[in-house]
């Protein structure tokens, strides 16, 4: 297995749409965590672009990006752009 870090970006003028569609991104991304692949998420701050960063433990990028496809921020179209790392940890630990 291999980690994973994934960059979301969101759509201009998507803010009702986020807002909207929240519940379902968290408990959608709340199932990954449980099943093990999904290890950490969160929003940028406030001073940041609207999105995110998550950390997934998986196979490839494409099983990530399989997965992520099932969004409901992806199937609403909020998720402007998405990047998909391999990602290595050097110092510390996920716990």
């Amino acid at each position: 297995m291999s980690l994973f870090a994934v960059f979301y970006t969101y759509a201009e003028g998507s803010d009702d749409k986020r807002d909207e569609h929240r519940p379902a991104h968290r408990a959608f991304l709340r199932e990954l965590h449980e099943a093990g692949k999904l290890k950490v998420c969160g929003p940028w701050g406030p001073e940041e672009a609207p999105g995110g960063m998550l950390i997934f433990e998986g196979e490839s990028a494409a099983e990530i990006g399989e997965l992520l496809d099932r969004d409901p921020f992806a199937e609403v179209g909020v998720v402007a752009e998405r990047s998909i790392k391999s990602w290595g940890i050097v110092i510390g630990g996920l716990g």
